[in-house]
């Protein structure tokens, strides 16, 4: 699969737009690789929607090696932390649309996507597609709002489709739909979309 993506790369070298994956998750094809050649790179691809197998790829694909991409769709199978060093503080100024889904839940939110998209300060578009392990607390809007909106200036369009998963053992409060969009009553964004649940 590597391979084919320095071909690719190689054989194309003014390519600027690449769909590369599956609409049926059973047939998917995932980009796997340890450390990524820089070879596995482009100065001319501003569009990228690529399947992968885990967070550190993404990482990798936003390390600078294709800096001019400004939109990515990027899916994962599993979100954890990375296991191998990755370039990973570095703003990322170019891109204006990201959208991040999983097919696995993660424990991971928390450490990984916020600090992810903090780099990311001229972003337009926003979607965010996961499933999270709660420890504490929920993803609502209100944390949504502070670890998230309040860092993103140039936001347009947020759509999240967030699925929080917890294993509680005394009462607790859980928001509503309502409360949620309460919550985001102030955004100025032109579009919000959530499925929540």
């Amino acid at each position: 699969m590597l391979n084919l993506c320095y071909h690719i790369f190689t054989v194309f070298i003014q390519l600027t737009y690449l769909i590369f994956y599956e609409s049926s998750y059973e047939h998917t094809v995932r980009l796997l690789f340890y450390v990524p050649s820089r070879r596995f790179s482009s100065s001319t691809l501003l569009v990228l929607g690529i399947n992968v197998q885990c967070f550190h790829h993404c990482l990798f694909i936003l390390d600078g090696r294709f800096n001019h991409l400004h939109t990515l769709h990027i899916h994962l199978a599993n979100l954890r932390p990375p296991e191998a060093i990755v370039n990973s503080q570095a703003e990322i100024p170019n891109l204006k649309c990201f959208v991040l889904s999983c097919v696995l839940p993660t424990y991971d939110y928390d450490p990984l996507i916020p600090s992810l998209v903090h780099r990311m300060s001229n972003l337009e578009k926003l979607g965010l597609h996961l499933t999270i392990h709660a420890n504490a607390t929920f993803i609502d809007g209100n944390s949504l709002k502070k670890d998230i909106l309040n860092h993103m200036p140039k936001l347009n369009v947020f759509s999240f489709d967030i699925h929080s998963i917890a294993f509680i053992n005394n009462l607790i409060y859980l928001p509503s739909k309502e409360d949620i969009q309460q919550a985001f009553r102030h955004f100025p964004c032109n579009y919000l979309n959530n499925n929540s649940h």
